[in-house]
């Protein structure tokens, strides 16, 4: 699965959901990392939405303890 993250300028970012390691919000920028790939961060004010996208590939068991509450953390800050 990818968490994809939309931008007010249009733009996407996506990354894969293996192996999270975190997720949270520091000095008015949304974050969230995974053991692999490092961590994507986005000023909150520039989101626009989000979404989940379901491929092939797998989630590691505990993934969901930190992807439900970037679900959450991003719901609030989004119209």
């Amino acid at each position: 699965m990818d968490i994809i993250i939309t931008l007010k300028d249009g733009s996407e970012r996506s990354l894969l959901i293996f192996m999270l390691t975190g997720c949270g919000i520091y000095k008015k920028t949304f974050f969230i990392e995974t053991k692999k790939k490092g961590r994507i961060e986005f000023p909150i004010d520039s989101l626009s939405g989000f979404r989940i996208e379901h491929s092939k590939g797998r989630i590691q068991e505990g993934d969901s303890s930190i992807l439900n509450p970037a679900i959450i953390i991003l719901s609030q800050f989004l119209p």
